[in-house]
């Protein structure tokens, strides 16, 4: 199925689909046992692309969650380069822990008061370096300032709780069914081995499903401003042609015969789906 198969709809997005889900981690049956497990239970498959943030929200905190983490000082650095300068990278590692080894009893018999590795800045690296580093450099204070690294997490404006998602993956698989008065969710997708193997155990499964009862999936974006849209349901089966079978591994045969009847996405519609929706908006 590419991009112009499909028929994208302009509608606010239906949260009822993502709402008052529990995640389901415990359940590793294999597909076909999944598939029966699965029976009666209306099951559905959401598949969200993830688009890339706009450059220009990347520092906004209405778009990203900053948080800051201590780093080692500039002053430290030198004294490490200094060591690993003296003895090549293999050896310095060797000194260091012999090192280590040295000053462990004291560190513990002194009540862990302070890092084992300030033992050896102190004792070892500083007599050895220090001296050097000065005559480089002027400041030596302003060398031994604390650092701090940003690290910026997008946010993911969906429901709780599936309010992160892995975004080394391009989309993301939430394969979503109803147990009494409560729905599961299990998710799928391609940034991790784990991701990948639930993401293929799940669609086997539920292309299997499809061939006796129709599952319904549902298309949305996430948008490069962090907006949730969606752009089409589907009345059978329909995931994204990508790494299914990753980490899940049957043979082509068989894979052929449970996708039967499930429609599949072409990875390269991804990007012109994402075009369509943006040149339709106003339409």
């Amino acid at each position: 199925m590419t991009a112009h198969q499909i028929p994208i709809t302009h509608q606010p997005a239906d949260l009822s689909l993502l709402t008052d889900l529990t995640w389901e981690s415990s359940n590793s049956f294999p597909h076909g046992e999944l598939a029966k497990y699965l029976t009666d239970k209306n099951p559905y498959s959401v598949t969200i692309i993830l688009d890339n943030l706009d450059w220009q929200y990347h520092n906004r905190k209405t778009h990203v969650k900053k948080t800051h983490h201590p780093r080692m000082s500039r002053y430290h650095e030198l004294l490490h380069e200094s060591l690993t300068t003296e003895f090549g990278k293999e050896n310095s590692n060797k000194q260091y822990s012999e090192w280590l080894d040295k000053y462990r009893q004291r560190w513990l018999e002194e009540g862990k008061a302070k890092d084992l590795d300030d033992y050896i800045l102190e004792l070892e690296m500083e007599p050895r370096y220090k001296k050097a580093i000065e005559q480089r450099y002027k400041n030596i204070g302003k060398l031994k300032q604390p650092r701090f690294i940003t690290h910026r997490e997008r946010y993911y404006n969906l429901p709780e709780p599936i309010i992160h998602v892995d975004w080394r993956s391009p989309y993301d698989n939430l394969f979503i069914w109803a147990e009494g008065n409560h729905k599961y969710v299990a998710r799928g997708g391609s940034g991790s081995s784990g991701a990948r193997e639930t993401n293929s155990r799940f669609i086997f499964a539920l292309g299997l499903l499809n061939q006796k009862q129709l599952v319904p999936s549902h298309l949305f974006l996430y948008d490069k401003t962090n907006k949730l849209h969606q752009l089409h349901s589907f009345p059978t089966l329909t995931i994204p042609k990508y790494d299914i079978g990753a980490n899940y591994h049957l043979d082509s045969i068989r894979e052929k015969r449970l996708l039967k009847g499930t429609q599949l996405i072409w990875w390269e519609s991804f990007a012109e789906l994402k075009r369509l929706f943006v040149s339709t908006v106003n339409i």
